[in-house]
């Protein structure tokens, strides 16, 4: 190669070198920019799709734990209003039935609980097997539950019900966020919706809507056996004190009225439930009678079916008085109260129209615990 020939392909280098060194400022807002964003979006794309695959492949506690991240915060209404959770409540305490029947099935254990009011410190029978003794702390009866031992727990989240806890519930958030619901008094809807706040609020919602749908199924099959024949239905509650009656905006009441059964009963004074004369209930003159009482109160039974006045009642003459467990019926407030309800509706044939079997127990069914 001559000298000339050198020198005019050294000064093209140099030309081409400057010329480049010069267009670099552009490339930091233009093409090059550009370049380097997408590498860079593709591999934030690339990182969340391998996060996303490992996620949507994942099974057991990280994908649980995964999917209640995702679901937070959570923002739950009840009596007083809307609350926002941040995260799962991890210590919860349960002062109804019906979130200790809710945290039973969705396979929460609360770290405290209070036993049924009316017996001092027993569980009812259907949640014993899901509460057996030593697996949480009892907090007193739901009455009067102890607002120390419910301090002393250090809770995250409490659970109360409008109609025993209502005056304590500004002490009772004063010790942790307090949910107030209506369920001592709530309707079959207001369970459901509670059940389903719980499942959303433990970071459990797939496997509460999993029950919801399994629960649906069995409500199916017992409204596929309601006939017109069963006429008006009444249910009521038998206590030595007398017969108290169940209006269609109670739990039992309005489950009868979800079933599509005619159930006569109006509310009284504000009041869903309450004590009926035996001319009142002639009054009503229903074609299904259902009696609620436990073993204990026997006598009291025999006493109220020998009423003279009730003598007459269609439900009386056409057979169709059927019996059931107070405690598994009036308190199964919840999804796995709800099961022995409904198995029993099915299996008694008591909205069928049929008169009642010759032989009844009021004998709690025996439960065992079964959760997703």
């Amino acid at each position: 190669m001559s000298a000339t020939n050198f020198h005019l392909r050294l000064k093209a280098w140099l030309l081409c070198g400057l010329l480049a060194s010069c267009a670099a400022p552009a490339d930091d807002s233009g093409a090059g920019q550009s370049a380097s964003s997408a590498s860079s979006q593709a591999s934030t794309s690339s990182q969340a799709s391998t996060s996303s695959q490992a996620a949507a492949g994942a099974s057991g506690p990280a994908a649980s734990a995964a999917a209640a991240t995702a679901a937070f915060p959570v923002t739950v209404k009840d009596l007083r209003g809307e609350q926002v959770f941040q995260q799962a409540p991890q210590r919860i305490v349960a002062l109804e039935f019906g979130p200790m029947d809710a945290l039973a099935r969705l396979g929460v254990r609360p770290i405290g609980i209070a036993a049924d009011g009316d017996k001092a410190n027993e569980i009812l029978p259907h949640l014993r097997p899901y509460y057996p003794p030593g697996s949480t702390e009892l907090v007193g009866n739901r009455h009067s539950p102890s607002l120390e031992a419910i301090a002393a727990l250090k809770p995250d989240l409490i659970v109360a019900d409008e109609q025993d806890h209502e005056q304590i519930y500004s002490q009772l958030s004063r010790i942790a966020p307090t949910l107030l619901y209506r369920s001592y008094r709530g309707s079959y809807a207001d369970q459901v919706a509670q059940f389903r706040d719980l499942s959303r609020l433990t970071g459990h919602a797939q496997e509460g809507e999993q029950a919801l749908a399994e629960h649906q199924a069995l409500f199916d099959e017992v409204k596929a056996t309601v006939s017109p024949s069963a006429g008006r239905v009444v249910v009521g509650v038998l206590a030595p004190t007398g017969f108290f009656v169940h209006s269609r905006l109670s739990y039992l009441g309005s489950i009868l009225t979800e079933l599509g059964l005619d159930n006569p009963v109006e509310t009284q004074e504000g009041e869903t439930q309450y004590l009926l004369s035996p001319e009142g209930l002639a009054a009503l003159q229903p074609d299904t009678l259902i009696v609620l009482y436990n073993p204990e109160d026997q006598a009291a039974y025999e006493k109220f079916r020998a009423e003279p006045l009730l003598a007459s009642l269609p439900a009386v003459e056409a057979g169709r008085v059927y019996v059931f467990n107070r405690d598994a019926w009036a308190k199964g407030r919840g999804i796995i109260g709800l099961r022995g309800i409904l198995n029993d509706m099915k299996t008694s044939g008591v909205l069928s129209g049929a008169a009642a079997p010759a032989k009844q127990s009021v004998a709690p069914a025996p439960v065992q615990a079964s959760t997703p």
